[in-house]
């Protein structure tokens, strides 16, 4: 009986240990992202915020509950906005593509879709649609127009 509890022991301060470092590596990443995030400035963070909304739509009504897809285009230059950014702020030497033109031009694409994608699904009566769906979808054209906005203060730049 006593062997059986020291064996239980055992495996919960290595599961404790494993947790510990779950969590040390998770406050990292939360660390660093908010380190670049306030790095982020005018254009730059609406286009990075918009990106970022839509991943959080795509991941919510697209992958959990399925209720509402953005598509694979959106996600992909959501996507590609975020990690730019992540990159670009944690990198100590030259981007291998020019970072303001990779965000203006994705970011762009990003917000034209989206209007697009809202007045075609407004035309085909979205808000007729269950609850999740609507939320999505207002969630997903919000952010894909905020990155767009983004995208033209960028320009002036």
């Amino acid at each position: 009986m006593a062997d059986e509890q020291a064996e239980e022991s055992g495996a919960n301060t290595g599961d404790d240990a494993e947790q510990s470092e779950i969590a040390a590596a998770a406050s990292k990443v939360g660390s660093e992202i908010s380190e670049t995030f306030s790095e982020l400035k005018g254009g730059e963070r609406l286009a990075v915020i918009g990106a970022a909304i839509v991943l959080v739509v795509w991941l919510v009504f697209d992958l959990l509950i399925d209720d509402y897809s953005t598509g694979a285009l959106p996600f992909a230059l959501a996507l590609l906005i975020v990690g730019a950014a992540f990159v670009h702020h944690r990198r100590d030497g030259a981007d291998p593509v020019p970072y303001g033109s990779l965000l203006f031009v994705a970011a762009g694409i990003l917000g034209i879709i989206g209007a697009v994608d809202a007045i075609e699904e407004i035309r085909d009566d979205i808000f007729d649609a269950r609850g999740g769906t609507v939320v999505g979808a207002l969630g997903y054209y919000a952010g894909a127009i905020v990155s767009g906005v983004g995208a033209l203060q960028l320009r002036g730049k």
